[in-house]
């Protein structure tokens, strides 16, 4: 199968990797872009680094504080992040299996709210505001910007040659934002049709939601909001296309 990656540039490399191992072609087009900002971060009376997504471990690659946030105990959202945040050095005390809403329920249960602040590492769109959660039951969160993502306004002409001809199967979406980037770019290159025949593998029911506009004929949405998920449809999708084969 022919898989259209629509990350950005820093994580599409390596969902690439995996997909092409299970046997897929695959051609990247990441939909944002991402910068990132180095704010001075408020860490006294912090007790723990929240964490929802591999690009803010990035943003702390470079961050003149990533000494002192390195000694904060790291709550993860899920496998690939908590991965990403124990090989740049940090300890992660808290894995979630995939989820912002799931994340803050392991939070509530395991964390002690009088212990200290929570401190959300995250880009200025956030997928689940775990503030308003945590608020509830008795935690400070505090949240720092530390990196941003901006939409491409154009459909590469690469991209746009592959869907006039029909060489894509599916495309792999991992946000709402990035589903409303693709829903916009093929709209203003004229291959809605194109666009809507293929498959679309998407991380959550929000992605799904997004791409609604477009109408496409097959959606298969994740079991939980995670890497390790969309890898597994992308599994099914390999099965699936050699039971017709």
């Amino acid at each position: 199968m022919h898989i259209l990656v629509t990350r950005p540039e820093t994580e599409a490399s390596r969902t690439t990797r995996k997909l092409q191992a299970m046997g897929h072609q695959v051609t990247i087009a990441p939909l944002l872009s991402i910068t990132f900002d180095q704010p001075m971060i408020a860490t006294s009376g912090v007790q723990a680094l929240i964490l929802t997504s591999r690009n803010a471990v990035h943003a702390l690659a470079a961050h003149p504080q990533k000494t002192a946030l390195k000694t904060l105990p790291v709550l993860a959202v899920g496998k690939s992040t908590a991965a990403a945040a124990s090989e740049a050095g940090f300890t992660v005390a808290l894995q979630g299996t995939g989820g912002g809403a799931e994340l803050a329920m392991r939070i509530i249960e395991l964390i002690k709210p009088d212990a200290g602040t929570l401190l959300h590492l995250c880009g200025e769109v956030v997928a689940f505001d775990l503030e308003p959660a945590l608020k509830l039951a008795g935690f400070t969160v505090t949240n720092a910007v530390v990196y941003r993502s901006k939409k491409t306004d154009t459909l590469p002409a690469g991209i746009a040659a592959l869907l006039h001809n029909g060489a894509l199967d599916a495309v792999l979406i991992m946000s709402p934002r990035t589903a409303a980037a693709w829903r916009d770019v093929v709209a203003a290159a004229g291959l809605h049709q194109e666009a809507n025949r293929l498959v679309h593998l998407c991380l959550s029911s929000g992605v799904a939601d997004a791409l609604a506009p477009l109408e496409p004929a097959v959606v298969r949405i994740a079991v939980k909001p995670s890497e390790e998920e969309m890898l597994a449809l992308a599994a099914r999708l390999s099965s699936s296309s050699a039971d017709t084969t």
